[in-house]
């Protein structure tokens, strides 16, 4: 029994984080209490009355804001995983409840397929809560510099990766956004390492303005497989690449109360206006919020691109739910190559045309393996679904915040399929691919 408390003074959120949970409730192995609050006094008087597990905890409210509910339901009870939900785009007040305790967040309307795979991760961790191990290597790739202070997590089971997790989420007194963002990335990568019995070890090195983390066995996944999970996972964050690791480079973390230290890094998450986790998009200008409705796409091309992708989204959403015949993966081929050849003659997509039209390409060569795993990429292939809507949408209807937005986004996803196709059949033996997929 996972004992969960929802905060938010919108009854209407309420309902929509409760129906979340229940409907994922009903499709796994794991049963909730949820109870709920309307501000922040009542979630703190209810954490003194249960222990909660996970607390989604709204930001602003009144009474009491999520922000000091946090710090004092904290200061309580530190095992408690509180992940943040809010509709603000507020950087501060986002620093300042990740500082007070919050582990991670969610902005409003929360994506179910998102929500989903992040359940999962809570859960394991939520089992799994331990403590730190020290070490003195250092191994980053961006200085040969040694530091004095030195952390080290050997990665054999989900219980040494809910430590690391632990230690720099829970525990640590200070913290920064980017931190969160390179915590929870590594966290996915090592989840695969673990699946495919892969050993590995995340090593932290700190200075008083810089912090490393490097994390080693990457040679030994399947390829493409760390940039795949870095562009799925939002991020904030200088790393490099180099044989078996991996190292990530944060500047110095800052509190509530200290000053932020100003550091010129280009940003290259998307600012998220709608939904945080419906894109994975290029780096733009965090300066500008507004939305355009975008037209270099003619009328009537338009009208055959929505067309062809409501029937490739119709096609691609019963994967994994039921049997999918050689016929139908033959019509999944075509209106991908459709929609290639119409996205083809335009500049801001053409990137997009191109990843389609591979992903036609090795489909259409390995129609029984997909066949064969179909149950297995169900997931992927609904994702994919949702990112090509969303897009359509935004882009063309509702109003998108740069003209390339979701590129990035609908060509990772495209390479993922087509990886999944092409996985080693020993790389993955013994594992299940929706799992190992599963970040």
């Amino acid at each position: 029994m996972i004992n969960i408390l929802i905060v938010d003074d919108n009854t209407y959120n309420r309902m929509i984080l409760k129906l979340l949970l229940e409907d994922y409730e009903e499709n796994h192995n794991v049963e909730f209490n949820i109870d709920e609050a309307c501000d922040g006094v009542e979630a703190v008087q209810k954490s003194k009355d249960n222990k909660f597990n996970i607390i989604f905890m709204d930001i602003v409210m009144p009474n009491m804001d999520g922000i000091e509910a946090t710090k004092i339901i904290k200061e309580r009870n530190l095992e408690v995983m509180i992940i943040s939900v809010s509709a603000v785009h507020d950087d501060e007040k986002l620093r300042a409840i990740l500082s007070n305790g919050a582990e991670d967040h969610f902005y409003k309307p929360v994506n179910t397929y998102i929500f989903n795979n992040r359940m999962s991760n809570y859960i394991i961790l939520v089992e799994a809560r331990g403590h730190q191990k020290k070490n003195t290597n250092s191994i980053n790739l961006f200085t040969d510099k040694i530091f004095s202070r030195h952390t080290n997590f050997i990665i054999k089971s989900e219980d040494s990766i809910s430590e690391f997790w632990e230690f720099f989420l829970l525990n640590a007194r200070k913290k920064n956004k980017s931190l969160n963002d390179v915590v929870r990335t590594i966290f996915s990568i090592s989840e695969v390492q673990r699946k495919l019995s892969i050993e590995s070890s995340i090593y932290i090195e700190e200075s008083d303005e810089l912090q490393f983390f490097t994390l080693t066995g990457i040679d030994k996944l399947p390829k493409n497989i760390v940039q795949i999970i870095i562009k799925k996972n939002k991020h904030d964050y200088e790393y490099k690449i180099e044989d078996s690791k991996i190292s990530f480079k944060l500047f110095k973390i800052y509190t509530q109360d200290e000053d932020i230290e100003k550091v010129s890094v280009e940003p290259t998450i998307i600012h998220e206006i709608k939904k945080e986790d419906d894109i994975i998009a290029s780096p733009v200008d965090f300066s500008s919020k507004e939305l355009v409705v975008f037209d270099y796409i003619e009328h009537d091309d338009l009208f055959d691109l929505e067309e062809y992708a409501t029937k490739l989204n119709s096609l691609m959403i019963i994967v994994g739910s039921s049997e999918i015949s050689q016929e139908e993966v033959a019509e999944i081929c075509s209106f991908l190559e459709k929609i290639a050849s119409i996205l083809s003659t335009y500049s801001e997509v053409y990137i997009i045309s191109k990843a389609l039209n591979a992903l036609s390409i090795d489909m259409s060569q390995y129609t029984d393996k997909f066949i064969e795993n179909s149950a297995d990429m169900g997931s992927m292939c609904k994702a994919f679904s949702n990112d090509m809507s969303t897009w359509i949408q935004m882009s063309f209807h509702s109003g998108a915040p740069s003209v390339d937005f979701m590129n990035d986004t609908i060509v990772v996803n495209c390479e993922t399929i087509s990886g999944m196709l092409k996985m080693d059949d020993s790389a993955a033996a013994g594992d299940d691919l929706d799992d190992i997929f599963d970040f």
